[in-house]
């Protein structure tokens, strides 16, 4: 590392080394066919021994404009010993965010997601949350976040951190104690790792979090997240109120907005229910739906103008074939053959139209902006016995090479608005 860099917030502005900072972002969980995360590394593809995951991706984000990826994890040996692994397994993340760095050449700056706490989200819940077993759950999650700020806070790459992802239930956010513990995380992060920031990436709920946690998230680096999926594919919509309401419940204390979800899906179905591709109709007005709402979040940024928002990381890269998969039949799991989920690219739960999306469905494995195809998947093997092949090959005790992506037309739309947009 040749560099340094400081982040800090100045109401809603954002700033890296004193320079106004706008996020054209992606949401990065790229769990190859077959795979899922449930298993090691449990969805953090963005490790040593996973290289071959990353490389094709970060020069294809850097060359189409894209200067921020959130992900949803960071392996770190807590988990591999929770999970009844060796701590000395790959967990080590230097080389993917000195290449994200590069040299500081148009770099790629990484939220670093944490699972544990959703993993772990009964900790969290009002109603048990003086229970002996849950206080010492959060003491441990507090512990292991200052350990990630040791290990990742000095590399120029790393933005902050996400200490949780939509873990705000009614049953959860009705709690100040709730607010003041994640604050209390943001401040030993930011003293741990000075110049990083931190966040909470919330579901959109119409600013119920904010307005009852605003008051207590005082610590210096920290801004809000949230996952919204307002709006439909008509141009003009957009994500209606969302920044003037998030204004009105900062007011008294403003900190950034970032948009650390938005996106749709890029499927439909079949007369059978069975997903597709969008007809080129649909595909069409996915372009519309992305580049309008981009377009809003611009309208409110908060670098150069008086707006709330600091930016967005869309989501997501790449579809993920797990999402969909009933209990029992993922990648790993000793019961998942014959159906193997994992590599079947499957409709959600949820088969009620929803019309404000293109494809009419809400298909959890569809919202990539690539597709993904996996290189010879009738060859490969099952690395437990009644489980299904994946992206491991047991025979050489390394991964299978990567899924071939295909860019998907909104795609193209969605990086052309970034890069005019600039960084």
């Amino acid at each position: 590392m040749k560099s340094t860099t400081k982040w800090a917030i100045e109401k809603y502005k954002v700033t890296v080394n004193g320079n106004a900072f706008f996020g054209n972002g992606v949401s990065y969980s790229p769990v190859p066919w077959g795979g899922c995360t449930a298993f090691v590394p449990y969805g953090d593809f963005t490790i040593e021994t996973w290289k071959s995951v990353w490389q094709r991706d970060l020069e294809l984000m850097r060359s189409n404009g894209v200067n921020l990826l959130k992900t949803y994890n960071t392996l770190d040996a807590a988990q591999l010993i929770a999970g009844g692994d060796p701590e000395t397994w790959d967990h080590d993340h230097t080389e993917f965010l000195n290449t994200c760095w590069n040299d500081g050449n148009n770099p790629i700056y990484v939220l670093m997601g944490y699972a544990p706490p959703k993993n772990q989200q009964a900790a969290f819940l009002s109603s048990s949350w003086q229970n002996q077993s849950n206080v010492d759950m959060r003491a441990t999650i507090k512990a292991n976040f200052i350990e990630l700020a040791k290990s990742w806070g000095a590399f120029p790459a790393v933005m902050g951190f996400v200490m949780a992802n939509e873990l705000n239930a009614d049953n959860v956010v009705n709690n100040p104690l709730f607010f003041e513990y994640w604050n209390d995380v943001a401040i030993a992060i930011g003293n741990t790792a000075p110049g990083k920031l931190t966040s909470l990436a919330n579901v959109d709920d119409s600013m119920i979090t904010v307005n009852a946690g605003n008051q207590y998230m005082l610590s210096g680096n920290f801004f809000w997240g949230y996952n919204s999926y307002r709006g439909n594919w008509t141009n003009s919509n957009g994500f209606d109120n969302l920044f003037s309401t998030f204004q009105d419940a900062t007011a008294s204390n403003p900190v950034p907005l970032m948009l650390t979800e938005w996106g749709a899906p890029a499927s439909t179905h079949d007369a059978n229910g069975n997903m597709t591709e969008l007809n080129e109709s649909q595909m069409n007005n996915l372009v519309t739906y992305i580049t309008g709402h981009y377009n809003n979040i611009v309208l409110n940024r908060s670098d150069i103008g008086s707006g709330v928002c600091c930016g967005g990381t869309y989501f997501e890269w790449s579809d993920e074939w797990w999402k969909a998969d009933p209990d029992g039949t993922q990648c790993n799991q000793p019961n998942a053959a014959p159906t193997c989920n994992s590599g079947v690219w499957n409709p959600g739960p949820n088969m009620n139209v929803q019309p404000n999306y293109p494809g009419n469905y809400w298909d959890e494995e569809g919202f990539g902006l690539f597709s993904i195809a996996p290189v010879s998947p009738s060859t490969r093997k099952p690395v437990t016995e009644g489980g299904c092949p994946g992206p491991w090959n047991p025979e050489t005790n390394s991964p299978y090479a990567p899924d071939t992506l295909t860019a998907r037309p909104h795609a193209k739309a969605l990086f052309t608005a970034m890069s005019s947009l600039g960084k």
